[in-house]
């Protein structure tokens, strides 16, 4: 069975088949050097700004687990799931905001400054003039493409969270397989995993090993 090819290696599956992003779990997050956003009722959007698979969810989820609140998520279809009405509070969490329609952002944005509320959210687009003509002060963090280290610890984060635990000789990657990822994937933390995902997949099915030859494997990776 496949599992069974994983368990040999040390992992209960593909460190890298869940799809991302998800809410972040202590212990699982990687800091990127950004400092805690300020507290509630400070009349603020707090965007965080990057392209597609830089880490904005991820950061943003790790934001709420710290300091919690309503969390409001704009997909990309259909169309209509745009005009979901975002939550107001003290503290709000949202991401993808550059999709909402331009006519409920402004509407969403002036309730925000009005209630004094804090918005910390994920955006593809500088959303400062709009958010200042509401009446939002904006503090803006941009996130660039992942160095090797970064990408490193996303992906022994993973395999980590994957290994067995009474198994001690789990999956590793190997430095080489990180820098080439980090190459392929030009800093995406999500095109990383992606990669890894194939990268672990085949190395799993190519070798069946008996239990007793995965110390061996594992120190030859």
């Amino acid at each position: 069975m496949i599992a069974d090819r994983y368990h040999q290696h040390g992992l209960r599956a593909n460190p890298f088949a869940v799809p991302q992003p998800v809410p972040s779990q202590p212990g699982s997050f990687i800091d990127r050097g950004l400092p805690d956003p300020p507290g509630a009722s400070s009349a603020t959007l707090v965007q965080v700004i990057g392209d597609k698979g830089a880490g904005k969810s991820t950061q943003v989820f790790e934001w709420q687990r710290r300091e919690p609140g309503p969390y409001h998520y704009v997909p990309p279809r259909p169309y209509r799931s745009r005009w979901a009405r975002p939550p107001i509070a003290d503290l709000v969490y949202a991401d993808e905001i550059d999709r909402m329609p331009v006519p409920l952002r402004s509407r969403w944005f002036r309730k925000l400054a009005v209630t004094g509320a804090t918005v910390v959210a994920g955006t593809h687009v500088n959303l400062a003039s709009v958010a200042h003509r509401a009446g939002l002060a904006v503090v803006t963090h941009r996130l660039g493409p992942a160095s090797v280290a970064t990408v490193r610890a996303v992906l022994e984060a993973r395999v980590l969270q994957a290994s067995i635990v009474d198994v001690t000789s789990s999956f590793r990657l190997t430095n080489a397989d990180i820098v080439d990822l980090h190459a392929r994937s030009q800093g995406s933390l999500r095109t990383a995993e992606v990669l890894a995902h194939e990268l672990v997949a085949q190395r799993v099915h190519a070798e069946v090993m008996p239990t007793s030859n995965i110390a061996l494997k594992v120190a030859q990776l």
